[in-house]
């Protein structure tokens, strides 16, 4: 019975740990491996073409590509939110985009997203290059996205970022 409660304290702690949608996206970002799985973030134009340079006011698409490169089926965990958190910084490393505000509650039932042997899923957003504070448009210069992975296994082991230019 004590281990029972153990695990089972264990568990929820780790659900409560890993439901929570806060990190800092400024963390350096994982290598895009964990088991079975490896990501890619793309950042695309309005054509979906991949580009590193976008003009003011053009919308831009990040795609996080997670891929199952195992030869069996292999399971993610996730919370009620969105599975990839999209963060967009400026030069000085500040947040000036956040697909999930750190006030957004998560408190959906426990999803699992099977992937079959070499599976591929792509999530996706569209960014129309303003502020998640006040909605008024970002200054020309450099950025980074960071699409950042919620798994409760992979634990920021599939993060990645991405430069890109507006002009």
């Amino acid at each position: 019975m004590k281990t029972q409660a153990f695990v089972y304290s264990t568990t929820c702690a780790l659900l409560l740990a890993a439901c929570s949608n806060g990190g800092d996206p400024k963390v350096s970002p994982g290598k895009g491996v964990c088991g079975p799985f490896t990501s890619e973030l793309r950042v695309e134009d309005k054509f979906g073409q991949q580009s590193a340079t976008f003009t003011t006011g053009e919308p831009i698409e990040f795609k996080m590509r997670i891929t199952n490169t195992g030869d069996s089926k292999a399971t993610l965990s996730y919370d009620g939110c969105p599975s990839i958190r999209f963060v967009v910084s400026d030069a000085q490393r500040q947040i000036v985009f956040d697909s999930l505000p750190p006030t957004t509650p998560c408190t959906q039932p426990l999803r699992l997203i099977e992937y079959q042997p070499k599976e591929t899923m792509e999530f996706g957003f569209e960014w129309d290059q303003t502020r998640s504070s006040d909605g008024s448009q970002v200054p020309p210069g450099p950025y980074t996205a960071n699409a950042r992975d919620r798994s409760i296994e992979c634990n920021g082991a599939l993060d990645r970022t991405a430069d890109f230019t507006i002009q």
